[in-house]
């Protein structure tokens, strides 16, 4: 079960699906702790509605639409 209650990971995902965050931005836009944003978006990953992203050198978190969105305009 998580810990988080889904009206706090329904407002991390439609940050996410706004743009790539780093879990540390996203973090102060939020107004919560980073250690929490971290699960939060792992269990997102896990459920499948995010996914990370890499920019080569930088890792970032998004919605598996956004990083379909993304990759597509990679090619």
């Amino acid at each position: 079960m998580s810990e988080f209650d889904e009206e706090t990971k329904q407002k991390v995902l439609e940050k996410l699906a706004s743009k790539p965050w780093s879990t540390r931005d996203l973090a102060k836009v939020l107004k919560m702790k980073k250690k929490d944003v971290d699960k939060i978006c792992k269990e997102l990953i896990a459920e499948g509605k995010a996914a990370y992203w890499s920019s080569g050198s930088t890792t970032y978190v998004t919605t598996r639409e956004k990083l379909e969105e993304m990759e597509e305009k990679r090619k």
